[in-house]
């Protein structure tokens, strides 16, 4: 069996078509075909099933995906092994993070490392979708999330704040709200597109407030929504690192103060390796101190 012919046959099916993985690849859809045919007939097994429609794995075919997994897995963490016993203070370091996170903290950030690794090459991808670290894509990540996957190490560096602002012009003309049921009747901004993010919830001395926000008006970008909201176009929630110039210059009043909302569990993430690299373990560090001098930002 040769190692081509598993590589071509595992993108495939991690790309769901034989396109997809050939322009992943750069490679013709021919050669792809060629492969698969070549690894059946030495298993002397069909391994896909193709129609005109979908490709789907045969029996022998699930079984050898989830092997070669295992067999790229362990290639990665060897080349990740001798990277980092001859990259110490060198190579690339990849490192994704939500985008208005990353904007808040990037400059920071990246002035201290620098003075640590010098000669290490860092390479920013700001976005808000997941990312699945174990696919070797980043090296580490600053994620709010609830449940961290098994296969990752985590630092947790405390619960992330939220909290709700206004613009001045839009509290004149809709009134401050006393409680956060007032706002079920007024201007929102909603976030994303998850329906569970248009439910805001409160906590204040052990009572518990779940209002579903309406507006007219939907980003999935917090700096879009702050200058929406700095437009004075509904209320808007979000992380309190993310609008405290705002709310220092006047721009926007933060609302409903004595009440907690919006608590995100935040961690410094990477992949689980038997020697992290130097680059890595510094790189957490600054993350970790960005935040620990900023304690307001989190409960």
């Amino acid at each position: 069996m040769e190692i081509a012919h598993l590589s071509s046959f595992y993108e495939v099916v991690q790309r769901g078509s034989f396109s997809a993985a050939a322009d992943a690849l750069g490679v013709s859809k021919g050669m792809l075909s060629r492969h698969v045919s070549a690894l059946e007939s030495a298993l002397n097994a069909q391994l896909l099933q193709r129609t005109t429609r979908r490709l789907s794995l045969t029996e022998a075919g699930r079984t050898l995906h989830v092997q070669a997994g295992q067999i790229f897995a362990l290639a990665r963490q060897v080349e990740q092994d001798i990277q980092a016993l001859t990259e110490e203070d060198s190579g690339r370091l990849r490192f994704t993070c939500p985008v208005s996170t990353g904007d808040a903290m990037v400059s920071e950030l990246l002035a201290r490392f620098a003075e640590l690794c010098p000669g290490v090459e860092v390479e920013l991808n700001f976005t808000n979708a997941m990312i699945d670290m174990s696919q070797g894509e980043n090296d580490i990540a600053l994620r709010a999330m609830d449940q961290v996957p098994d296969n990752l190490v985590a630092l947790p560096l405390g619960q992330l704040k939220d909290v709700v602002v206004a613009s001045p012009a839009l509290l004149a003309r809709e009134g401050l709200p006393a409680t956060p049921y007032e706002l079920g009747g007024r201007p929102c901004l909603r976030q994303g597109h998850n329906p569970a993010w248009e439910q805001w919830h409160f906590r204040k001395a052990g009572e518990e407030a779940h209002i579903l926000v309406q507006g007219k008006v939907r980003a999935n970008h917090y700096s879009t929504v702050l200058q929406l909201a700095r437009a004075g176009m509904g209320f808007a929630k979000c992380p309190l690192m993310l609008v405290e110039t705002s709310l220092a210059r006047g721009e926007l009043v933060a609302v409903l103060t004595d009440w907690q909302t919006g608590l995100h569990p935040l961690h410094v993430l990477h992949a689980q390796q038997r020697r992290v690299p130097r680059k890595i373990r510094l790189f957490k560090q600054v993350l970790a101190q960005w935040f620990a001098e900023r304690p307001h930002y989190l409960l």
